[in-house]
């Protein structure tokens, strides 16, 4: 994606749900929501000059569940998003889990720091670390909010 409206445009015209259901699901109409995502008129000679309201933004996401646009957001502010599961398991057990988690996140760096010896990380690895190391933040963000609703 090189652009926001790219992103934007991609959610919703190229989207497993029929523009038509997106656009009664947020409640846009139909030809707004079409057009809104288009290049703006002085971006392009064909352009509409709608704007797509901010405040259907979560709707979108949340129905579509396309997550490119949120996406090109943080990636722009040198951010990264994560989900967050709902916690379906008992205190002690996101415990135990979050600890295997970091457990594994820290032997994976140890494997790194020993293949570094070369000055360069392998396109597996790379792809090992940024894996783990999200399921490592998640994991701690779970704990932190099951620990948060808590009573």
């Amino acid at each position: 994606m090189s652009t926001l409206k790219d992103c934007l445009y991609n959610t919703i015209h190229r989207n497993d749900k029929p523009l038509k259901v997106i656009a009664e699901e947020i409640g846009m109409s139909y030809s707004y929501i079409a057009r809104a995502a288009l290049a703006d008129q002085e971006e392009s000679e064909t352009g509409t000059g709608c704007r797509f309201p901010l405040s259907k933004i979560i709707p979108l996401i949340r129905i579509t569940k396309d997550f490119s646009t949120l996406d090109f957001i943080e990636a722009s502010l040198g951010r990264v998003a994560i989900p967050l599961p709902a916690p379906n398991k008992s205190l002690p057990d996101i415990c135990r889990l979050t600890m295997q988690t970091i457990k594994e996140f820290g032997e994976l760096m140890g494997e790194v720091d020993q293949s570094m010896a070369d000055g360069r990380v392998s396109v597996k690895e790379k792809e090992r670390i940024v894996r783990e190391g999200h399921e490592a933040i998640q994991a701690i963000i779970n704990l932190v909010k099951s620990v948060e609703v808590q009573k």
